[in-house]
């Protein structure tokens, strides 16, 4: 749970991308050495999404270069003769970033393919030396592939993205970027065709948000509902499709720097098309082999209003917590929730108020002095009595509702292994338990 590459030639991991192809999942990432700028591309793979075999770089830097940027992988437009695949990445040589492509039959081993196919800034409708890095590709209808990428457009178009076209997949031509409401200068993180739509998760102050289109070169414009789908110690969300639907993948952050694999989600879509991020079921492949724990009955002590579960779980490879919640009916109803104690005087907590909107941050050990760092609402019904799904490992969590991310977090250290439970004014508000250890 929560993976993190460990050669030395990768470095610190930043950016991550994914490509399933054949049983394989392909994880890709921008990574620097301790001594170095973001200075190569590593990958791991995995046969489930869960398990992760580390491959180490697999692309690096010329030594002209001041740094790479991130990309993504697609399948070559004409895969069927030529059994290629391609990746893009940037490059930082003296004043300017541009992109840069390679190919690989296998995903493992890559050729860049130089400077022929290097793509600059068109300068009727970007800046020359602003952004340009990171394309994500799309079907284009009558063959090759729409492009959208981090770039500095000029401030008379209304863009905040580059946007652009391709029939080889490699020779690359700019067009006019789309318009765009509600969004301020960003990162392009990934785009996909969901329904009748385009769903763009774009990172804008160190958050994804959320922007739709109802067609390829937009206007763009944030969505109505569950604008915001990630914040805080996460960042920079990716789609990739898979035979089994829609997935997402993320890094997250611990408050020391360390940057982790968070787990993989769906994409969810409702009635309304509002894009939230939920379990994946493949997840459930922790759990084998797991020790399980049913935790006994919590007690309250001394003047402290948090009942601690009597087991002390070990958190170094990782817990999953399930169960159900009695959510207050009203607003004015205390919330429920988790404590999680990281010192003997204080923790974090988790605190669920009525429909389901959360609050993460600080308090101390006797349910006093609670300061919210965090407040999301993922605007939908979660019901009175929602299950619930805690990961956690060491300082890293992701908290669930009727399996919907409710968000990741990052404690202010590592958990002591200790649970605390919040019951409001419902006895037993927090039940069922089942702790599964990893």
């Amino acid at each position: 749970m929560f993976y993190s590459p460990k050669h030395e030639e990768t470095g610190r991991m930043w950016d991550t991308w994914l490509y399933w192809h054949n049983g394989t999942y392909c994880l890709y990432c921008l990574a620097s050495r301790p001594d170095c700028q973001w200075d190569n591309i590593s990958m791991a793979t995995s046969p489930d999404g869960v398990h992760w075999t580390e491959r180490g770089p697999v692309l690096k830097k010329e030594p002209r270069v001041t740094w790479m940027g991130t990309g993504s992988t697609w399948k070559s437009p004409d895969f069927a003769k030529d059994g290629k695949f391609q990746i893009n990445f940037s490059w930082w040589i003296g004043p300017r970033q541009t992109i840069w492509f390679a190919k690989s039959s296998d995903l493992l081993h890559w050729t860049p393919l130089g400077e022929k196919y290097e793509f600059v800034q068109d300068e009727r409708w970007y800046q020359q030396n602003g952004r340009w890095d990171c394309i994500w590709t799309i079907p284009r209808p009558g063959g090759g592939l729409y492009g959208y990428w981090t770039a500095s457009p000029k401030a008379e178009t209304g863009g905040r993205f580059g946007f652009g076209e391709t029939l080889d997949g490699v020779t690359w031509k700019a067009l006019p970027p789309p318009k765009v409401e509600g969004a301020e200068k960003g990162e392009v993180g990934a785009i996909e065709r969901i329904g009748d739509r385009y769903v763009m998760m774009y990172g804008q102050q160190s958050m994804m948000v959320a922007l739709l289109a109802d067609r390829p070169e937009g206007p763009f414009r944030p969505a109505k509902k569950n604008f915001r789908l990630l914040s805080g110690h996460t960042y920079f969300a990716r789609f990739f499709p898979t035979p089994g639907g829609l997935l997402v993948n993320h890094h997250s952050i611990a408050r020391r720097g360390d940057v982790y694999l968070g787990l993989l989600k769906t994409a969810v879509t409702d009635a309304e098309g509002t894009l939230r991020l939920g379990w994946w079921k493949g997840n459930d492949k922790l759990k084998e082999g797991a020790r399980v724990v049913t935790p006994g009955k919590a007690a309250v002590q001394g003047n402290s209003s948090i009942a601690m579960i009597p087991e002390s779980l070990k958190t170094d490879d990782g817990i999953i917590l399930e169960g159900h919640l009695t959510l207050p009916e009203g607003k004015d109803g205390k919330p429920v929730g988790f404590f999680l104690p990281c010192t003997p005087s204080d923790g974090s907590a988790i605190l669920v108020h009525a429909g389901g909107r959360c609050e993460l941050g600080g308090m101390k050990n006797d349910g006093t002095e609670f300061k919210a760092e965090k407040t999301v609402d993922r605007e939908m019904d979660f019901g009175l009595a929602p299950a619930f799904r805690l990961c956690l490992k060491r300082s890293l969590l992701e908290f669930y509702l009727n399996d919907i991310l409710i968000e990741c977090f990052s404690l202010p250290l590592r958990s002591t292994g200790r649970i605390g439970l919040i019951s409001g004014d419902v006895p037993d508000a927090v039940r069922n338990l089942v702790v599964w250890s990893l």
